[in-house]
């Protein structure tokens, strides 16, 4: 039995399983664009349409949205299926796009980004998860690192979008929206035609031989806020809540923030789009040093590094300097959620495995639906420069979060080595 472990362990990866990962991906990506897709809309709104504050508030819909399908939606995917929640929250999302390009109004708009984010949250965590099952435990950053890596990707999208499709339709901010609702179509269509159900939620389900020894956990281990659970829960969540209210503020505000320090929206499009592009390459990072090394070690290092990116980019905030620290600061921070990510995926059982990521990650848009409200308001009282510095120490938090998860990390791999080399059948 632990020969066929250790083989599957070594095993590479089948054609069906690179195309389900890649898939992940280009789903990771639609979120991306979706979420984003409003900050980089919002300096072409009509005059009149939403005032400061209530922009921060069209932001922080879809990121309260999504804490709701994160944590109330997403733990379906361990009671039915990773495959019926992904179907459910693609169509949910493909009508909230459309919805919102038909907004006429910003209490409209705001309703129909809170329903895009309750189908974005859903969509995040089960992607997360399946993409891992789907895929050898030797193969599981890479795969984590390719998925991760579709976010920036589509933030990037949705730049080049702000910037091009916008100008070329005479200032009409409706078409970002109908591009990611085309997506969502598609998206839908191949989910439910070729992606199939994840193998280890099958053999949870006893459709199978169990291929993970998690899988036979009692269900009083998989309390999230249990005894055996509660220490990794909270440290989890609240690092990832620094962390995410840090890049969500810099991703979303920036090309707002910069247009008002320089009066020029094309230089805040572009600190966006570079913000979009380190992030790019943070996650290309983590899927490599992923292979060597804890993600929350790689959590702990990115985070300072984003905490000096941040400073830097304060002291000017415009030229080549700055955009090469917002390029430094998106890599740090987005590397940073990955190794978060990676973290929560491997402390947790199957058993818990969704609705203890889902929940990091609900919990979490706590600090991102905050943040950009904050700055909205923020706005009369601050300036830019002052706004970023302010973003340092939540960074900072997040490392020394890290530190602990480190050793949370290390026990539970010492006690994951224990099951390997216990029987799974007791003799008679």
């Amino acid at each position: 039995m632990t020969g066929t472990k250790d083989g599957t362990a070594r095993a590479g990866l089948r054609p069906y399983q690179i195309a389900t990962v890649l898939f992940c991906m280009f789903l990771n990506m639609l979120d991306g664009y979706d979420v984003l897709v409003m900050g980089f809309a919002m300096p072409h709104l009509p005059d009149g349409f939403a005032t400061n504050p209530q922009k921060g508030y069209l932001i922080s819909a879809a990121l309260a949205g999504m804490a709701v399908g994160a944590i109330g939606l997403a733990r379906f995917a361990d009671v039915i299926g990773r495959r019926r929640v992904l179907l459910a929250g693609l169509a949910a999302n493909t009508v909230g796009l459309a919805a919102s390009a038909l907004s006429t109004g910003f209490e409209t708009l705001l309703v129909t980004r809170f329903v895009t984010g309750i189908a974005i949250g859903t969509i995040s965590v089960v992607i997360i998860v399946l993409c891992q099952e789907v895929v050898p435990p030797n193969r599981r950053s890479v795969a984590l690192g390719l998925v991760m890596i579709g976010y920036p990707l589509g933030t990037t999208l949705a730049g080049f979008a702000g910037a091009g499709l916008v100008s070329l339709a005479g200032g009409a901010w409706q078409g970002m929206f109908w591009i990611g609702s085309a997506l969502g179509v598609l998206s839908f269509v191949v989910t439910a035609a070729f992606l199939r159900e994840s193998e280890d939620f099958l053999a949870r389900k006893g459709a199978k031989e169990q291929p993970d020894p998690a899988v036979a956990a009692p269900q009083d281990a998989t309390r999230l806020l249990g005894r055996e659970l509660r220490s990794r829960t909270v440290l989890l969540a609240f690092g990832y809540s620094m962390l995410t209210a840090g890049y969500y503020f810099v991703s979303t505000w920036t090309p707002q923030l910069i247009k008002n320090a320089s009066g020029d929206a094309g230089s805040g499009a572009l600190a966006g789009i570079m913000i979009s592009f380190g992030a790019v390459v943070g996650g290309c990072l983590f899927g490599a040093f992923g292979l060597r090394f804890p993600g929350a070690r790689i959590a702990l290092v990115t985070s300072v590094v984003s905490a000096l990116a941040i400073a830097g980019f304060a002291v000017t905030l415009q030229g080549p300097f700055a955009l090469a620290m917002a390029g430094l600061l998106g890599g740090g921070t987005y590397a940073a959620m990955s190794g978060y990510t990676s973290t929560s995926t491997a402390v947790y059982p199957v058993l818990a495995r969704a609705k203890g990521y889902g929940a990091m990650m609900g919990v979490a848009r706590g600090g991102a639906i905050l943040s950009p409200i904050i700055a909205g308001y923020a706005l009369s009282v601050m300036t830019p420069r002052a706004m970023y510095l302010a973003v340092v120490v939540p960074l900072v938090l997040a490392a020394v979060v890290a530190t602990a998860l480190m050793r949370v990390t290390r026990a539970v791999e010492t006690e994951a080595s224990r099951v390997e080399t216990r029987p799974l059948v007791s003799p008679e």
